[in-house]
């Protein structure tokens, strides 16, 4: 009895540092605006959303504000198992400009632990603004070629 005991605290002491060195080196990679690192410690879903999305995003980003927004430096302040498989680890930013507390759901799949991170959900008024927004420069740019 005692030894399925410490079987399992072992198992659980285990299982919360390997989410929370996956949660450290995905917010460290992001912070540091290292995407490719960050890539491999995301779940497919948010490779092929936030990932790809921030890597569009970099391309259009000032270099010199790169450098004066790193390095970053991530501390995990605690880690919240919801299941087996799920947990929120959360998190401090400090870079050379800002400060950010926020939160990180980690998934586990097969045995490893992952930043599982899901874009923001646009309500549809939202949506239809920007839609019209769009629109409304669209003509502009018909009329004038100038405008990019």
């Amino acid at each position: 009895m005692t030894m399925a005991i410490l079987l399992t605290c072992c198992g659980c002491k285990s299982d919360r540092s390997l989410a929370e060195k996956a949660a450290y080196n995905y917010s460290f990679a992001m912070a540091n605006y290292q995407l490719e690192e960050a890539s491999k410690y995301a779940t497919v879903e948010t490779q092929n959303t936030v990932i790809v999305r921030a890597g569009q995003l970099l391309q259009n980003l000032d270099s010199s504000y790169i450098k004066s927004d790193t390095p970053a430096t991530i501390e995990i302040t605690e880690v919240n198992f919801t299941s087996d498989t799920t947990a929120v680890a959360t998190y401090h930013k400090t870079t050379p400009i800002k400060n950010f507390s926020g939160e990180l759901e980690l998934r586990k799949r097969d045995g490893q632990w992952y930043a599982h991170v899901t874009p923001p959900v646009v309500p549809d008024s939202v949506k239809k603004k920007q839609q019209e927004r769009h629109a409304k420069y669209d003509t502009i740019r018909q009329f004038n070629p100038v405008i990019k």
